[in-house]
């Protein structure tokens, strides 16, 4: 399970929490500032996984920076399932966002080479 940081808070945002805003109530990291991790604009500082940690000391600290192990340090077979499950919603985003990314991409130059003949 390789996902960058950025989307291994995003899909502790989804498990734990209704939305941004409650996560960022619970953490007391700015709404802006897990708006500009989503999007990659930021990476996660080491203050906000402080924050996270602190907030959620189930969290298993390993996984959220490393990426190695579950989601939560005791973690069942059930929960385990549940953290591929999600791994795998957050990997069909990301796939989703670059197929539409690439898409505009491509319709741009489409329209650019309309205008070159």
């Amino acid at each position: 399970m390789d996902l960058d940081i950025n989307r291994r808070v995003e899909a502790l945002i989804d498990k734990t929490s209704n939305t941004k805003s409650a996560f960022a109530e619970k953490t007391g990291i700015n709404t802006v500032i897990l708006s500009h991790i989503s999007s990659g604009r930021n990476k996660v500082s080491l203050t906000t996984v402080q924050q996270i940690l602190l907030s959620y000391p189930n969290v298993n600290a390993e996984w959220l920076i490393l990426g190695k192990g579950g989601m939560f340090k005791s973690s069942n077979k059930n929960e385990s399932i549940q953290d591929i499950k999600n791994y795998l919603n957050v990997l069909k985003q990301g796939v989703d966002e670059s197929s539409t990314q690439l898409h505009q991409k491509i319709k741009h130059m489409e329209k650019y080479m309309d205008k070159l003949v």
